[in-house]
């Protein structure tokens, strides 16, 4: 990892930013919050692939950050997730996919499609330019755009009860 930044990212670059890293290397999790955070970003940092679903619930990411392989879990629960999401609300969540295997991983599972890839140990100037670029919208825009994610999630949440309601009735 390079422990100076070089890039032209300035502190506050990310400010609004959400950001949602899922990771089952705790340390890996930590540093990116850490990193993250003193751009200005607001992260969320998942240890598990369930983990990570649940936080979408309160949690509206405009980029996730995800390693790639969870011994025991499917990243496909995830990635069926987000896609329930951008149906929902229009919006694509950028996906920066990282991982400790050259290519391996992402030959295995060509079908993900995802913006981004950095090989472990990240290099930090380049996650944070592949961030400034993949932000989606205006930065202007980011409290109408949480706004407008927490109230469809909310009625995805509500869909989700009553489906469960009305399958204990039948």
């Amino acid at each position: 990892m390079n422990p100076t930044i070089t890039s032209s990212i300035k502190v506050g670059t990310l400010k609004g930013v959400q950001i949602l890293v899922v990771d089952n290397d705790i340390d890996s999790g930590v540093l990116l919050t850490i990193f993250l955070s003193y751009f200005g970003a607001n992260v969320i940092t998942a240890v598990s692939i369930k983990e990570a679903v649940n936080s979408l619930t309160c949690f509206f990411p405009h980029i996730i950050i995800c390693e790639i392989r969870f011994l025991g879990e499917n990243v496909y629960v995830l990635l069926n997730k987000l896609t329930e999401i951008e149906s929902l609300s229009k919006n694509h969540i950028p996906i920066i996919v990282t991982s400790t295997c050259v290519n391996g991983s992402i030959e295995q599972i060509p079908e993900i499609e995802f913006e981004g890839y950095l090989l472990k140990p990240i290099d930090l100037d380049k996650l944070l330019v592949m961030i400034d670029h993949l932000v989606p919208f205006g930065r202007n825009n980011l409290l109408a755009d949480k706004l407008k994610h927490s109230f469809i999630n909310g009625l995805a949440v509500a869909d989700s009860l009553l489906t469960g309601i009305k399958e204990n009735y039948e």
